[in-house]
C-alpha cells in the first residue's frame, strides 16, 4: 500500500470519478495533515483502515475543502 508524506506533491487519481474534487481535480495539491487514524483526524473513517487521509492545499496556497484518502491520490 502506498502512503504519502506531509509537504508531497500529489494529485487526484484519474481513476476518481467524485464530481466534488472537480473545482481541484487537476491541480497539483500539496498535503498539509496526514492522519492515520481516527484519534488524527475527526473525519477518519476506520472501515477503511489502513488508508491513510489527507488534508491538502492547492500549490497557490489555497486549503482544499475535503481530505482524501490513499486510494483517491497519485503523485504527481
Amino acid at each position: 500500500m502506498k502512503h504519502f508524506k506531509l509537504n508531497q506533491r500529489v494529485r487526484v487519481s484519474p481513476e476518481n470519478d467524485n464530481e466534488n474534487y472537480d473545482s481541484f481535480r487537476d491541480e497539483v495539491l500539496i498535503i498539509t495533515h496526514v492522519a492515520k487514524d481516527g484519534q488524527d483526524h475527526p473525519g477518519y473513517d476506520s472501515s477503511i483502515s489502513p488508508e491513510y487521509l489527507y488534508d491538502l492545499k492547492t500549490a497557490s496556497g489555497k486549503e482544499v475543502h475535503c481530505s482524501l484518502y490513499d486510494y483517491e491520490l497519485i503523485t504527481a
